[in-house]
């Protein structure tokens, strides 16, 4: 087992600087500025949020820091207060369907890079250390810290190789068990909302998840987990 972990190769990536593709001297290339902001529009007329409750744009993620891949999205949040948007008591329910229905529906990139929506409240905080760049303004909220990580982490591997093993298995063994599937994916939201509060974005918990993501691990969990629920409500 020892040799396995240390054979594995993670996909996270440590920079000097910004995804060139995106950022000019750590200013927002122009051409980028101008179709994250009509994506951003787009997104809110689909998602039936008026103008009135946008406070902002904001781009956060791997693409927002020194840290991005070829697998990063570009995350692009709106920020809105909440009681503006008429759905009263479902409003995240409502924005978390709108953002998977916009997925479902487009395939939008940015010079080459996948572009992520989503709506978040106005009063929710930002995470330790991670990059938080404006639209409306054109400038940073919070720069990005420049962090010099080992990409080979032996504790990040461990970590990757255990969850890893462990969905692998509940998968491949065709197991019917949401509820072990449920377990697991609060285990990872809990182990990376800990991590990143405690030891900022580059805890090696919070890799460990960006790793099994970027590996495919997450989508065919949710996949499986879908599919399992979809059985669950179908009559033959």
């Amino acid at each position: 087992m020892r040799s396995i972990i240390n054979e594995l190769k993670t996909t996270l990536r440590s920079h000097d600087t910004l995804n060139p593709k995106l950022w000019k001297n750590e200013k927002l290339d122009p051409e980028v500025y101008l179709a994250l902001n009509k994506i951003a529009k787009e997104w809110a007329t689909f998602a039936n949020i008026p103008s009135s409750a946008i406070k902002d744009i904001i781009i956060v993620g791997g693409n927002a820091n020194y840290n991005y891949t070829k697998y990063s999205d570009i995350d692009l949040h709106l920020v809105i207060d909440k009681s503006g948007v008429k759905c009263e008591g479902l409003v995240d329910d409502y924005l978390l369907s709108k953002k998977h229905l916009w997925g479902l529906t487009h395939d939008i990139t940015v010079k080459g890079q996948p572009v992520e929506l989503y709506a978040q409240d106005f009063k929710d905080t930002f995470k330790k250390g991670q990059g938080v760049y404006s639209i409306k303004s054109n400038k940073w909220l919070q720069q990005p810290e420049l962090v010099k990580f080992d990409t080979n982490s032996q504790a990040v591997k461990d970590k990757v190789y255990d969850l890893q093993k462990a969905i692998d298995h509940l998968v491949d063994s065709k197991s019917d068990d949401i509820d072990a599937f449920k377990r697991m994916k609060a285990k990872l939201k809990n182990m990376r909302s800990s991590a990143i509060e405690k030891g900022g974005e580059y805890a090696p918990e919070n890799l460990a998840f960006k790793e099994l993501r970027n590996r495919g691990v997450l989508q065919k969990m949710s996949d499986y987990m879908r599919n399992l629920e979809d059985a669950s409500l179908s009559l033959q």
